[in-house]
């Protein structure tokens, strides 16, 4: 087995829970849920109002805790898989039976924050790849035939040359054969300071990826030209970049699955509908 396998958004681990507060509504229920349960509780314990308050108290709690946990079960059950969510609920709902209603509404907050809180980390995790792909800018200036065209990336083919202008973004990754400049090289490697760059020896050469060129020479896709103007050669196509085989290896990094992630997914296939079976046997014996 690998050391890390693909999952994709659709086996039971996509997150994206949006709802009347938008992205983070999941969050806010949580949240919710843990006020009301504390509210009820403290009404329960050192107040002399009505039962009945803590009581609907609590019953908003399981509300806004179990919300987002049954619909995420649902989902499960219905492809035939049997996990935590679900028997979260199973133990959140044993709890109201036996009266206990404190500590299943808990039980439910504590599950729908840990949820909410990793939906939370995963959007914010998307953001920042889609932050990635917007620094490469999505045209060029191609110089073809003594005047300089604007094309899409996606047009440039590996020795072709193109103008970057002054303080705009560099469009692939290339030799520079004509001008010096600092380059603003920390959205690829987080250099802090600009980086001095001058021409090739030999700029008539054909390069290529490949090709041993200094690093004094070599561009990047996405990073910030300072202020002069460059011509540079491109070595690599716009889906070979630098910048897009980060974003790729960022968004298979947040797609993988650990060894440990895997061996519990399938623990818990087969641990939570025993554990069901195991309580229903007990109720017969």
């Amino acid at each position: 087995m690998k050391d890390k396998e693909k999952h994709s958004k659709d086996d039971g681990h996509n997150h994206d829970h949006g709802g009347i507060f938008g992205k983070n509504t999941e969050l806010y229920f949580a949240i919710l849920s843990g006020v009301t349960l504390i509210t009820g509780f403290l009404l329960e314990k050192y107040s002399g109002v009505s039962a009945n308050i803590p009581f609907g108290l609590y019953i908003a709690a399981y509300f806004f805790g179990g919300y987002f946990t049954l619909k995420e079960a649902i989902t499960k059950v219905s492809k035939g898989e049997f996990e935590i969510d679900f028997l979260m609920l199973v133990a959140a709902a044993g709890a109201a039976y036996l009266g206990e209603w404190a500590e299943g509404a808990l039980l439910l907050f504590l599950f729908s924050l840990g949820h909410a809180l990793e939906n939370y980390a995963m959007g914010k995790a998307k953001k920042s790849i889609a932050a990635l792909t917007d620094l490469a800018p999505k045209t060029a200036l191609l110089k073809k035939d003594g005047d300089t065209v604007e094309v899409g990336i996606e047009e440039l083919q590996i020795g072709d040359t193109i103008v970057v202008r002054p303080n705009s973004k560099i469009s692939a990754d290339g030799v520079i054969v004509k001008g010096n400049s600092s380059i603003d090289q920390s959205p690829i490697t987080g250099e802090s300071v600009p980086v001095d760059k001058t021409p090739i020896e030999n700029p008539d050469k054909e390069y290529t990826a490949k090709s041993d060129i200094p690093d004094e020479n070599r561009v990047f896709s996405g990073t910030i030209n300072g202020n002069n103007t460059l011509e540079i050669k491109v070595i690599k196509e716009a889906k070979d970049s630098t910048l897009n085989r980060l974003v790729t290896m960022v968004q298979e990094a947040q797609d993988q699955k650990s060894p440990t992630q895997l061996l519990t997914d399938k623990f818990e296939r087969y641990y939570v509908p025993s554990v069901i079976l195991l309580v229903i046997l007990l109720n017969f014996a």
